[in-house]
């Protein structure tokens, strides 16, 4: 059986999640030593793993996740990387650190870390069959599934690999049920950065790209928990005598402070109260500041961070309303982050929407759980979202042609059939016809339209070669049950050029194409509905 799972990459914490069959969802995968469990506000505990790895100078040893303690932080010959997903988008300045004898970028750190938790996923789940759903973010949604593809999937040539945006995603995590043309909105407030979106769900036909929604509002800013962390280390700042000639003293106790703030921050969803600690930078005292649910309010309400997100908000909405989708146009709204768990930003959302339509019981697992759906066959509609079709031998030529069976847009499940066709035997004494489905135009697909290519021979040179319209078409196309293929056995052996079996292919409820298979020599059926492949 293929195992099935997502993977959502973020600012702070990244999830990894697969597909439960008996529970009908996506669910954390355990990945012990890198994952820990985090409270998440009214929903259930969730494991995530802290988006965080260090390199040691020795150039071979590396930590991920949970394995980067705060003391390594303070460790010399080590280099701990945070926050590494805004280097992927290359819309930052990305310096590179130097790590022993070598430099590395954040980009480099963040291919190897997500890498690191791909071949961790590999491992744990044990299965050879596997194939990972990944989330990229709508506005940049390209930029990043070129880098999943090219090189965080290098080190994996085991696994099959899709790339799905997070909004949809996110919705899918959610359960979410919706049509073509209905619109929701994602409210992502992580540990970097602030996202607002309003998406449309697209037409079928319009989503080859692998991006299920357009979008049509969007506002962005540089303003997450990170932030919000470093206000509450400056408020228990204030509150302690430092020497004011030590500054590197004080910038130790910081550092310290702003760890411990990142804990209070999380015990403040929940609690009335939380203490902030650190120990001095030249004895053991440690530092203890107790801030109240009221005070950290107060906080971000003085600091401008309430005032901000709400401008954010309101601006996101004008824009959606502008094009024709106002407030009650919005089905629903997905909270994905941890800074959602914060209640003076729920209060804020709350402004804006009807409580019953804003769901937060899966901010920080949510996304991944959806690409883990997504990878099991769930989407927001009932409909096939590309082209799937059936590969045969012209015997004239002897070259491969390609005829549609699904058509992007079906409905599903089919009582009748999608599609049928007869069979021919290629070869005379021929006991075995394959069945070859592929995905057209498939999510990995960028670019096969050129009409030239370099080639390189072993000596260095090079030289251009034409590409055949066969070629193009073959390398937009992903054969998808390649590794498992689905046989008609001829008993007796066909004659060349035979109509020897005739196909009927059905979508059932599971999003599976099953085909029906009658021998016309025989004149009985030899395939009962049986699966070929699963659609998307």
């Amino acid at each position: 059986m293929t195992t099935r799972i997502g993977i959502d990459f973020g600012t702070a914490n990244t999830v990894v999640a697969g597909w439960d069959h008996e529970a009908g969802r996506g669910v954390p995968i355990p990945l012990p030593g890198v994952d820990v469990l985090r409270e998440a506000g009214p929903g259930p505990t969730q494991r995530v793993v802290p988006s965080l790895i260090a390199y040691f100078d020795d150039g071979g040893t590396r930590r991920l996740g949970a394995q980067v303690t705060p003391d390594l932080y303070e460790a010399a010959g080590v280099t701990v990387f945070a926050s590494t997903k805004i280097n992927v988008a290359g819309h930052v300045y990305d310096a590179a650190r130097p790590v022993g004898d070598r430099k590395i970028t954040g980009r480099e750190a963040a291919t190897q870390f997500l890498s690191d938790i791909m071949a961790l996923a590999l491992l744990t789940v044990e299965d050879d069959d596997l194939e990972i759903v990944a989330t990229a973010p709508v506005e940049s949604f390209d930029g990043y599934r070129d880098w999943l593809v090219r090189e965080v999937r290098e080190g994996l040539p085991t696994a099959r690999l899709r790339v799905v945006d997070e909004a949809t995603a996110a919705a899918v995590g959610y359960s979410a049920r919706l049509n073509p043309g209905d619109a929701f909105a994602v409210f992502d407030f992580g540990a970097g950065t602030l996202d607002i979106s309003v998406v449309r769900v697209q037409e079928p036909d319009a989503a080859g790209s692998g991006a299920g929604v357009r979008t049509l509002a969007k506002k962005g800013l540089d303003l997450g928990g990170n932030t919000i962390d470093a206000l509450l280390a400056e408020h228990a700042m204030a509150q302690l005598s430092l020497p004011q000639g030590d500054q590197i003293g004080r910038n130790q106790v910081f550092r310290r402070l702003l760890a411990s703030a990142e804990q209070a921050k999380r015990a403040l969803a929940t609690a009335e109260h939380a203490t902030i600690t650190a120990r001095a930078a030249r004895t053991d005292t440690e530092h203890q500041v107790t801030v109240t649910r009221g005070e950290f309010d107060a906080l971000l309400r003085d600091k401008g961070v309430l005032r901000r997100v709400n401008q954010a908000l309101r601006s996101c909405l004008d824009a959606a309303s502008s094009r024709g989708y106002g407030i009650d146009d919005i089905r629903q709204v997905f909270l994905v982050g941890g800074s959602c768990l914060i209640p003076a930003v729920q209060d804020v959302v709350h402004l804006h929407f009807d409580p019953e339509v804003v769901r937060l019981d899966r901010p920080l697992e949510a996304v991944a759980a959806g690409a883990a759906g997504i990878a099991g066959g769930s989407e927001l509609y009932d409909h096939i979202q590309h082209d799937y079709a059936i590969r045969h031998v012209n015997r004239d030529t002897g070259a491969y042609e390609f005829e549609v069976l699904v058509e992007a847009g079906t409905a599903y499940p089919t009582e009748d059939p999608v599609k049928t066709l007869t069979v021919k035997a290629v070869h005379e004494g021929q006991r075995r016809l394959g069945l070859a489905v592929y995905e057209l135009a498939h999510a990995t697909y960028r670019d096969a339209g050129a009409d030239l290519e370099i080639t390189f021979d072993a000596g260095g040179g090079a030289r251009t070669v034409a590409v055949t319209p066969q070629q193009r078409q073959q390398r937009s196309m992903l054969w998808l049950n390649e590794d498992s293929p689905t046989f008609l056995e001829a008993n007796p052996p066909a004659t060349a050029g035979e109509d020897r079996f005739r196909l009927e292919f059905r979508i059932d409820t599971h999003k599976r194409l099953t085909v029906t298979a009658y021998d016309l020599r025989r004149h009985t059926v030899v395939l009962d509905r049986q699966p070929v492949i699963r659609l998307a």
